[in-house]
């Protein structure tokens, strides 16, 4: 059933890659696909605050719609569209091809739930197994929130002979909180025409990394406000296993000469020398902690990504790691580092509003205030 819905999509891909010029490489293509994200996420399932309580199910009479409570604090949504004829115009799975999804979009309500993004993949008519999961994200209340991302995905040909996949971009419900989901406020007609329909595809709880369920509910009438881009090299009769690009997440970016390092007025040093700037500079010096992670706020200043692994520690009394992450920040671009704090790191700021720390990098260390 569904594992045709991502061939609709990649039919033009795969056009525009067979009419091209012969090349010694297929080049990697960027791919926009998902909601439009101009219909509001005014999802309201019974269950209260957190909305992957109750699964939506369909009633015992047409235009009817129940709910069923799961028990389960997390979940997973995706959903396909259909147009005034009745073909799908939309939908999030992946192009068929190997790359990967590295910009995710959604509209969210006025309380949204942290969320994290996966992909999913379904093969022999089967699914679902999880491949990949981003970290968790917090979305900003009503507005379209993005956020870079890179999950490998892409649909193909199958290890087995005659196999095939698909992958899904899916939106994982982590937390307490409203889904990127619009209501359209008609359901129960699964079984007739698909003209302008929505439908939705959901899992209840989220499946962890490499878990699989195939007790996927459908139910028309939603419309999951998920938007994504993928950059990757399209599958064709004459490239049936693709490589996917080195790294997607630059792949697909115009070719333009990074912004020059922001000028940075001369000071005699001690020894009549003039300070240079720092690769990576503090965009603020104070770090909002939020469910235990610190946001901090970094630009990369030099010519190529700033690369590395970001600690931190007390900047008095004894040495330790109060939280670190990996980071990546494009030449010249201004990213927010999550950093998850150790119990340490959290009880040190349960005991004060504030906390005076040391962010330590390959590039240097920085002063940071921790606060809650």
């Amino acid at each position: 059933m569904d594992a045709l819905v991502s061939r609709a999509f990649a039919l033009a891909l795969v056009a525009a890659a067979l009419l091209a010029p012969p090349a010694r490489a297929q080049a990697p293509v960027l791919a926009t696909n998902g909601s439009a994200l101009q219909a509001p996420a005014n999802l309201n399932l019974p269950g209260g605050a957190n909305q992957c309580l109750a699964r939506p199910y369909i009633g015992l009479g047409a235009g009817q719609i129940q709910f069923i409570n799961t028990g389960m604090t997390s979940c997973m949504w995706w959903s396909t569209q259909y147009g005034p004829t009745g073909d799908i115009i939309a939908n999030t799975y992946v192009p068929r091809g190997a790359g990967a999804v590295t910009k995710v979009r959604v509209r969210s309500g006025t309380a949204p739930a942290p969320l994290a993004f996966a992909i999913v993949s379904s093969g022999s008519g089967l699914c679902c197994t999880t491949k990949v999961v981003s970290p968790v994200f917090q979305p900003v209340a009503d507005q379209v929130n993005e956020f870079a991302v890179n999950l490998p995905a892409g649909s193909g040909v199958g290890d087995t002979t005659g196999s095939q996949f698909n992958d899904i971009l899916v939106v994982v419900g982590a937390g307490p909180g409203s889904l990127p989901v619009n209501d359209r406020g008609a359901h129960g007609f699964l079984f007739g025409s698909t003209a302008n329909q929505a439908r939705a595809a959901f899992l209840h709880p989220a499946l962890a990394l490499n878990e699989s369920n195939t007790d996927v509910g459908l139910m028309d009438g939603y419309e999951v406000l998920l938007q994504y881009d993928w950059c990757g090299v399209p599958m064709t009769g004459s490239n049936l296993r693709p490589v996917a690009p080195a790294d997607p997440t630059t792949a697909c970016l115009p070719a333009v000469a990074p912004p020059p390092p922001p000028p940075v007025t001369p000071t005699p040093g001690a020894a009549g020398t003039t300070p240079v700037t720092p690769p990576l500079q503090a965009v603020s010096t104070t770090a909002r902690v939020r469910a235990g992670r610190a946001a901090v706020r970094l630009r990369c200043t030099q010519a190529t990504p700033c690369t590395g692994t970001l600690k931190l520690v007390p900047r008095t009394g004894r040495a330790r790691t109060l939280g670190s992450a990996k980071l990546r920040i494009g030449a010249g671009k201004t990213a927010t580092v999550r950093v998850p704090l150790t119990s340490a790191g959290r009880a040190a700021l349960r005991r004060k509003r504030s906390l005076a720390v040391n962010a330590v990098l390959p590039q240097g260390t920085l002063k940071l205030t921790l606060k809650r």
